[in-house]
């Protein structure tokens, strides 16, 4: 594939996966995805396939019902609530998509995902109670690349922010003031690692257009609790398995993300990363 048509393939590729990912609460047509992007119907369903290893039509099932377990971990809602917030005109029709890509029902799932994250926290021996500090949080514009595959692994992660920095710098847009943010889709513990969204990101502070694999987003301000991790980000998970456990604040639908404060590849012990939670 030739440069400029992998760039416009990549393009639409990225602006699908966002569409999707802010409109799960709709219907979700084929037609007026495809006609966002100006491919057929066809070519929509190919180009996507493609990039997701997936079909589309199973793709968007399963963020639906896996955007749910984020919900349910958030607040307790009815099967009515949770159908209404991403796109299923009933209660039934949510709950037996939800069986069939879990295997049980939505109450007994996030019991047992709660059981599970309880026994990963225990088995660690970090039960301490966790340190945060609440912030409003102005919002960013970022420019990012997309990882797809598990969280954290190496080859990948390297080499997509080797990418970003060299955007950056082709379009003079990294200064001393440009922030590291990472933002993790999905969770791992619920997601299989391979079909892990992750966005590795940098603040832009002038209007950059998005090109390729490259995309522009923008973080919201708002209020966020938030908690500092020292030392390697092989740690991560960890911590947010404790957070998940322990959350002491009333969580709002918002887009939590990582910023990397410090980083040293010759010494990880010097790293310092902040989770941001949304909170209301």
């Amino acid at each position: 594939m030739r440069n400029s048509t992998e760039n416009i393939y990549q393009q639409k590729v990225n602006q699908v996966i966002d569409y999707i990912s802010a409109n799960l609460h709709l219907p979700l047509q084929l037609d007026v995805i495809a006609n966002k992007i100006s491919v057929s119907q066809r070519q929509l369903l190919r180009i996507m396939r493609s990039a997701l290893n997936e079909s589309l039509y199973a793709y968007v099932a399963r963020q639906r019902i896996e955007r749910t377990v984020l919900y349910m971990q958030t607040e307790r809602m009815s099967l009515t609530k949770l159908a209404e917030m991403v796109g299923y005109d009933n209660p039934q029709s949510f709950s037996k998509a939800f069986k069939k890509q879990f295997g049980i029902s939505p109450k007994a799932y996030i019991d047992e995902l709660q059981s599970r994250l309880e026994g990963y926290v225990q088995s660690s021996g970090n039960r301490s109670s966790l340190q945060s500090e609440v912030c409003h949080f102005e919002g960013l514009e970022l420019a990012y690349i997309r990882i797809f595959g598990k969280y954290g692994e190496t080859e990948s992660y390297e080499t997509a922010w080797n990418k970003l920095m060299l955007f950056l710098k082709d379009n003079q847009a990294l200064t001393r003031e440009t922030r590291f943010i990472g933002l993790s889709f999905d969770d791992p513990n619920v997601t299989n690692h391979g079909q892990c969204r992750f966005y590795a990101c940098a603040s832009v502070q002038k209007k950059i257009a998005p090109i390729g694999e490259f995309g522009t987003i923008q973080l919201k301000q708002g209020k966020y609790a938030v908690y500092t991790l020292k030392g390697s980000c092989s740690g991560l998970q960890e911590l947010y398995n404790n957070i998940s456990v322990n959350f002491e604040y009333t969580i709002r639908h918002g887009m939590a993300f990582e910023e990397y404060i410090n980083y040293s590849k010759e010494n990880c012990e010097e790293d310092v990363t902040k989770i941001y939670i949304p909170i209301k």
